[in-house]
């Protein structure tokens, strides 16, 4: 009995479960349709095909409206018929502008929409406007050119007043006929600009009248007038720069620079007053009266000073002319004591020169005390000699061997063949003189005997300055030509007993006069170390040259004297070098 009850009751579970289901089916079938009605009434809600032909069909015109149509048209044409037979006169143009009323008013009272009408009504207000401008243009142009032609002749005012109505055509054209091929809003403003520049330019024009005035003034030193004249100059500029802004009068730097020349005008005196004392002060000077010159140098020095104090802005101030008259006045304070130390400076080169040592250091040690009073005393003054200050501080330092070192120069010079003047140095200089008179030794390959090699052109002159003033002459490089005199002809020679070469010198220089000389007394004149030469027919920015060689060359090499170009700087450790001593006076 337990399982008869159980088998309905299973079977009542199963049918709301299928009454769902349907209901679930059916409402979807219903939101489907529904999605598709929304799409289908809003494709109603948007924009439509329109028949404008069965729509024109609809509106009512009334007559009086198609009239005005008609007699704009008609209007065109007899215009048109006009232009066959003449030009259009501006009576003729009246027509064209009733036609462009007419069409307007139609298109106004038009119920619909009239494309070609529009269309028409554009065309004829485009033309109508070219037509009607056409005049005006004509006359902007016309008053254009008389405004040149005026201007030209410097006749301003009616030049101007041209220009103006040129640009009141021109701007009613751009007003009235807006879109016609006359208005041109460009041309209007270059109008109105040159009217403007033509009202300034007399006005910049007597602005410069006046600047002339004012320096014709400065030239007869009339202070007054001068300034008084540059004051109406400049207060016109200043006029044109305020009302006449972006027109070529316009000059914020020539207004400064009338201010300026106005400091000038009123610093004038001043300025004048400093000549007078600096050319009395000249005129001392000259004369040899360097006291009184000296002491008006110093009061055009105040004078110049106060004038830069009180017109800074003058031309006429100069910091750079205080201190010329300073200068000055030191130069003729120092004057006696610079001749003392002139007449000095020639005996000492006398008595070096005559190989008097001994009084030589005397005069040396009176040099030494008046250049340093000249340098403490007249610091500013123009007979302080640099060049003489380091030679004296040199020659003080090597004084107590000035007899040894000439002794040794002397005994080792020949005279050059044909040059009576000048004697040159028998071997290359050895790295024990240099060292001597220079105090250093650059060479690599070293060796007292040996030449001074890594030398440079410049150091080697630097050399000669300093042996000129031990020797009290003349002291320089030799020639190519005194070179080649001393070399002689080389015909009959048997180089290898003259020469160190490659061959022979395993690749280094050896030492001086080991060699044979050659017929002139000369040693190593060729190969050993290449010498630097005088460079007298070169600027001083070029290359020096140097000759002979050297003992890296091979024989045949040397045999041609080669000479060789370097920078005046450069090193090389197989390059040297000997010099010329000056002879006779």
């Amino acid at each position: 009995m337990a399982k008869s009850k159980k088998t309905p009751e299973r079977k009542l579970s199963h049918e709301p479960s299928a009454a769902k289901s349907a209901f679930r089916v059916l409402l979807i079938l219903v939101a489907a349709l529904a999605v598709l009605a929304g799409f289908w009434f809003l494709t109603k809600l948007g924009p439509q095909n329109v028949d404008y032909a069965d729509y024109r069909k609809t509106l009512e015109v009334s007559e009086d409206v198609l009239a005005l149509k008609n007699k704009s048209i008609e209007l065109e044409a007899q215009f048109e018929e006009i232009l066959a037979m003449r030009e259009a006169e501006p009576k003729d143009v009246e027509i064209l502008r009733r036609a462009l009323e007419l069409q307007e008013e139609y298109l106004d009272r038009f119920p619909g929409v009239d494309s070609d009408a529009s269309s028409r009504r554009i065309n004829l207000r485009q033309r109508y406007q070219d037509l009607a401008a056409t005049n005006l243009r004509e006359e902007s142009l016309a008053l254009e050119q008389e405004a040149q032609a005026l201007a030209a002749k410097s006749d301003y005012e009616a030049a101007r007043s041209k220009y103006r109505d040129a640009y009141q055509s021109q701007k009613k054209i751009n007003e009235e006929f807006p879109i016609s091929s006359a208005s041109n809003i460009g041309r209007a403003t270059r109008l109105e600009r040159q009217a403007r520049y033509l009202t300034a330019q007399p006005l910049y024009e007597r602005s410069i009248e006046l600047e002339r005035e004012a320096d014709t003034h400065i030239e007869a030193h009339d202070w007054k007038n001068a300034e008084e004249t540059l004051q109406q100059s400049i207060s016109i500029q200043d006029q044109l720069n305020r009302e006449y802004r972006g027109t070529n009068q316009a000059s914020v730097s020539r207004l400064e620079n009338l201010r300026v020349k106005l400091v000038g005008i009123r610093s004038g005196q001043s300025y004048l007053e400093v000549e007078r004392v600096a050319d009395l002060a000249d005129a001392s000077s000259v004369s040899g009266e360097n006291l009184e010159a000296a002491s008006l140098y110093l009061e055009a020095a105040r004078l110049q000073r106060q004038l830069n104090e009180q017109f800074t802005d003058s031309p006429y101030a100069s910091s750079e002319r205080v201190s010329e008259f300073q200068r000055k006045a030191q130069t003729s304070e120092s004057f006696e004591l610079g001749r003392e130390i002139e007449r000095n400076n020639d005996r000492l080169k006398m008595l070096l020169a005559d190989r008097r040592t001994y009084e030589a250091a005397e005069v040396i040690a009176d040099l030494r005390r008046d250049i340093k009073q000249m340098e403490e005393a007249y610091p500013r003054s123009s007979l302080n000699d640099e060049e003489l200050q380091l030679k004296i501080r040199y020659l003080n330092l090597v004084q107590k061997d000035l007899g040894f070192i000439q002794d040794r120069v002397y005994d080792a010079l020949l005279p050059i063949p044909e040059a009576d003047s000048w004697m040159m140095l028998r071997t290359e200089v050895s790295q024990a003189l240099y060292s001597l008179i220079m105090g250093t030794n650059p060479s690599r390959n070293l060796g007292d005997v040996l030449p001074v090699d890594s030398v440079s052109w410049t150091e080697a002159k630097s050399f000669c300055d300093r042996l000129s003033w031990i020797l009290g002459k003349s002291v320089r490089l030799p020639t190519e030509n005194e070179f080649r005199q001393a070399l002689g002809r080389l015909r009959y020679v048997v180089l290898e007993d003259h020469a160190w070469s490659a061959a022979s010198s395993s690749g280094v220089a050896q030492g001086v006069g080991l060699k044979e000389p050659f017929s002139s007394g000369f040693y190593d004149l060729l190969g050993n170390v290449s010498e630097w030469l005088e460079s007298v027919d070169r600027f001083d920015d070029e290359d020096a040259r140097h000759i002979g060689g050297h003992a890296q060359d091979r024989l045949e090499a040397i045999f041609t004297v080669p000479v060789r170009e370097a920078a005046r700087g450069e090193r090389n450790r197989m390059t040297g070098f000997r010099f010329v001593v000056k002879s006779k006076t």
